[in-house]
């Protein structure tokens, strides 16, 4: 039987899968010390923005003439995911704690990234039938409204 410690790795490994597949969705790069990365906060309060928008109401971000966050800020931006976390439903036991985020010790973070992932709307593609009908119907659309335009406008003999 598997022990809860033995579950953390694969945990983790799930979390970071999640997370790279929703990168492109996010518009963020995220860096190779994704740890590291979460420490400020922005990415995690962008992550629950994504699963429910406008969870994180507002999000300190560095800018390019002060590239580093302060560490209240950070804090701050911390504070606000987790209350997102618990708004959207993760579970109080599957949360991490503000400590835990800031000092990039990953396995809770991570697993508290799981579980607000595994809230998120599922990543579905439409078909490529679905895209074509839809085109069709954007292109029908189009030529009859240009058809009306055209027999209003010509000149009638």
């Amino acid at each position: 039987m598997r022990t809860a410690l033995s579950l953390v790795p694969n945990l983790c490994h799930q979390a970071l899968t999640q997370l790279s597949l929703h990168r492109a969705r996010l518009k963020v790069s995220l860096p190779s010390d994704l740890g590291a990365a979460l420490t400020d906060g922005v990415v995690l309060c962008h992550l629950a923005n994504h699963v429910r928008p406008r969870s994180v109401p507002s999000i300190h971000v560095p800018s390019p003439a002060v590239p580093k966050l302060t560490m209240a800020k950070c804090r701050r931006n911390v504070e606000n995911f987790l209350e997102a976390c618990r708004r959207i439903g993760v579970p109080q036991d599957s949360l991490c704690s503000v400590g835990e985020v800031l000092e990039g010790t990953g396995d809770r973070v991570y697993g508290t990234v799981g579980a607000l992932l595994s809230m998120a709307p599922p990543l579905i593609s439409p078909s490529p039938r679905v895209q074509l009908a839809g085109f069709a119907l954007f292109y029908l659309s189009v030529m009859s409204v240009l058809c009306a335009i055209y027999v209003h406008l010509a000149p009638h003999v």
